[in-house]
This record gives structure tokens, C-alpha cells and sequence, in this order.
């Protein structure tokens, strides 16, 4: 929405002790282009996501990508990219109860005309604490209440701020991130999946990317991987000629998460 798009990254790895692991968490983490890094647990042990400015592309992103193979190349027996096209999160329903219909939200805007700097700062705060009071922004951003107010009435306008959310932590409740990649034998019945799919009550986003050999992208909210063999079972027995092979993974440990990257 703000002129970037985001690269996302598995790494499997290999010959890592738990120092260098932490040693390569730290890298990402510290790296002023990264605005996500998971540990997971299954196919891959790590997902990083890159926000990339186009008109940077290649100098920041072609730098970034080269010093990560020079550091830890030989530490990766597998890694994979694709550029996140799109997506749809949904309002885990399975909280509301079972008569809830999920229903996704929005998860791109359209693009902002005259996005500048005292934007992005604003962006930055409230990505942090969505309910700092205004007379705090305007105070940290040395403007005035009306010019804050303003402004978060432009974002929400122009589709930069989609809504303002409550992180869960979700291990604090019993639940916890499964992601499914899934190859097709039958690309045709794609959208019939995805229709199908948009039922479960425990789907928290569908993603759209481009680039790794995966066509399906599927991320559920569950108590436990029995759970999630069992939409993997149902979805192998509604569609049987359809699914060539699933490869699934957690989430373990959220390391960073800021989608407003520093200048």
C-alpha cells in the first residue's frame, strides 16, 4: 500500500549448534530490512519477511540478499522465497463460536497519495501502541492534535490503516500457528479449495504469493497438530485427485514483528 512489498523467506537448517542458531536469529532480527523473523518447527526452522522499496530494489535488497549467503549459506540445507502478492486474513471466528460465519477482512489498500515522512512516523507509533493517546503523538511528533488527527483520518481514507487490532498472544490461550503449503496435482480447482477452505473457523489467513513452487497457502490457529492432520485428512478426502503433497509447519517464537521499518 506504501510503494514496498515484502519478499518472505524459509530456511532449514543444517550443522547449527544453538549459538550460531541464535547467532543467525540476531542477524535477521537486527537487519533494518527484515520486519518479521519466526523460529517454526516442521518442514522449515526459521521464516523471515523483507519489506523491499522498488526504488531501492537494487541496491538495499541485492546487498541484504548477498550478505546473508556470504554469512550462513553453508548453514542452510534449504531455503525458498516468493514475493507475498496478497492475502486475506480472517477474524478467527473459532473464538465467536460455532455458528460464526468466518469472514475475511481487508488486507491491502489502495494506494496513498502524498505519503510522507510525518506518515510514516505516525505509522510507526501507532503500529506500537494503537491507542497512545493523540496528545501524546502529537507531542512525540512536535505537531499539533488537529494535524495527528488529520492525518490518521487521511490513512484510514486512503486504506493505509485497514482497522486498529488486539494482539493475542495465542500460546496464553492453547493455540498456536500452523502454516500448509500445498502442491496441486489439478491446479484447476485452486478456487474451489480456497472456497472450501474459507469455512474452517480456525483459518486465520489465506496468502497469495509468487516465486517458490507452492500454490496453496494456508494459515490456521490451533490447539494442536493432531487438528491440523485432520483438515489435511479432510481436504485430501473432499478433493482427492486434486492434492499432489502438503508440507506444514508452527510457529514457535515470534522475534520480531514491525511491518513500519526504520528509515
Amino acid at each position: 500500500t506504501i510503494g514496498h512489498f515484502v519478499m518472505r523467506f524459509y530456511y532449514s537448517f543444517q550443522f547449527v549448534n544453538p549459538e550460531l542458531k541464535n547467532e543467525i536469529i540476531e542477524y535477521f532480527v537486527n537487519n533494518k530490512n527484515t520486519s518479521m523473523v519466526c523460529e517454526t518447527e516442521g518442514a522449515y526452522d526459521l521464516q523471515v519477511n523483507v519489506i523491499i522499496n522498488p526504488y531501492t530494489y537494487t541496491s538495499d535488497f541485492t546487498n541484504f540478499y548477498d550478505e546473508t549467503q556470504r554469512r550462513y549459506r553453508q548453514y542452510f540445507d534449504d531455503q525458498i522465497g516468493a514475493i507475498f502478492n496478497n492475502g486475506e486474513v480472517f477474524d478467527c471466528s473459532f473464538l465467536l463460536g460455532k455458528d460464526v460465519k468466518p469472514e475475511p477482512l481487508p488486507f491491502f489498500g489502495q494506494p496513498l497519495q502524498n505519503f510522507d515522512e510525518l506518515d510514516i512516523k505516525l505509522l510507526r507509533i501507532l503500529s506500537v501502541n494503537a491507542r497512545k493517546p493523540t496528545i501524546d503523538i502529537a507531542r512525540e511528533l512536535n505537531t499539533t492534535v488537529i494535524t495527528v488527527n488529520n492525518r490518521i483520518n487521511k490513512l484510514i481514507k486512503n486504506g493505509i490503516i485497514l482497522r486498529f487490532s488486539t494482539n493475542i498472544d495465542w500460546s496464553k490461550i492453547g493455540y498456536k500457528p500452523y502454516i500448509v503449503k500445498i502442491n496441486l496435482k489439478d491446479y484447476n480447482n485452486k478456487y474451489d479449495i480456497i472456497k472450501y477452505i474459507r469455512g474452517n473457523p480456525n483459518l486465520w489467513f489465506i496468502i497469495y504469493s509468487i516465486g517458490y513452487n507452492v500454490d496453496l497457502d494456508f494459515e490456521f490457529l490451533l490447539e494442536n497438530v493432531t487438528q491440523l492432520h485432520e483438515i489435511i485428512k479432510d481436504l485430501s478426502a473432499k478433493f482427492p485427485d486434486s492434492i499432489k503433497n502438503f508440507k506444514y509447519f508452527s510457529v514457535k517464537k515470534i522475534n520480531k514483528w514491525n511491518h513500519i521499518l526504520e528509515s
